[in-house]
């Protein structure tokens, strides 16, 4: 494996979700795949590719890849939140439930657990995640 300075790292993954945040899925799916390469006692970069595959309405591939990054922190956060939004979206409440509560007692104050919680209110409240195909973008860039 080669070293990668953390400062390096910070940038790859600020590429791959400027390539997320413009629907070019495939190209930050491979920046997060080599990250995760790069990186494999981390659980980000795992994180950070399932929501690749979360924002393309891929549920059982991203929480896969959440259950991966659990299995290298299962003490993260960030983690147990994505993993439970992605739950929640593939329609397992209850399963989602438990990780977003997991989220917010690991990290109660800090963004983590602040998504979590706010998921947690959405449900509390009646939401329900949209039913549907992927948004056409999504399907142009496979």
């Amino acid at each position: 494996m080669v070293p990668i300075e953390r400062d390096d790292m910070i940038v790859l993954m600020e590429a791959g979700y400027v390539y997320l945040g413009m629907q070019k899925y495939k190209e930050a799916k491979t920046v997060f795949e080599g990250a995760v390469l790069l990186a494999p006692a981390s659980e980000v970069p795992l994180v950070a590719l399932g929501s690749v595959y979360f924002a393309q309405r891929k549920f059982d591939q991203a929480i896969r890849h959440y259950k991966k990054a659990l299995k290298i922190n299962s003490e993260s956060p960030f983690a147990h939140s994505y993993h439970g939004e992605a739950l929640f979206f593939k329609g397992k409440e209850k399963e989602a439930l438990e990780s977003l509560k997991e989220a917010v007692r690991l990290d109660p104050e800090g963004k983590s657990g602040e998504f979590a919680i706010a998921l947690l209110a959405a449900i509390k409240n009646g939401f329900a995640p949209p039913d549907g195909p992927p948004t056409p973008q999504a399907e142009a860039s496979r």
